[in-house]
């Protein structure tokens, strides 16, 4: 019997990370499955592809942040300023990497960065959380 090997993950989720808000709880699966591919392509030597997967992630990162945006400024949360802060800090940070050339110099801070994005953000949404649930808006769905 062969014995496959784990491919390694930068982030893992966990149940403890759940939000209970649906549209949330999605997007952040989505980016840390997106942050571990950035990671797996990195891991094996796969550069050609990383930049459009950074882009990727980009994308989904702004519409997460759009997302929660919109429910704090719903409720004028003194919590938007450090947000938004936070938010750009990533956004920014990426579209530098990005520019780079050659990722290889960049990985082990990008790695980092985004493990430190990912902790600061859980940490956040202790504060963040009733506000999600004060929201009775209506997300955009696909309805079958």
């Amino acid at each position: 019997m062969t014995q496959h090997k784990k491919t390694p993950l930068l982030l893992s989720w966990h149940q403890e990370f759940e939000q209970n808000k649906e549209i949330i709880d999605e997007q952040h699966r989505a980016i840390l499955a997106s942050i571990n591919s950035i990671y797996y392509l990195f891991l094996k030597g796969e550069d050609n592809g990383l930049i459009k997967h950074l882009m990727m992630l980009y994308s989904q990162l702004q519409m997460h942040f759009k997302t929660e945006l919109l429910i704090l400024r719903q409720y004028e949360s003194p919590l938007i300023t450090d947000y938004e802060q936070q938010a750009d800090e990533l956004l920014n940070a990426l579209l530098d990497i990005c520019d780079v050339k050659n990722i290889d110099h960049q990985n082990q801070a990008l790695f980092e960065q985004f493990k430190n994005w990912w902790h600061t953000h859980l940490q956040l949404h202790q504060q963040i959380t009733p506000y999600l649930f004060k929201w009775d808006g209506d997300f955009c769905r696909v309805v079958a």
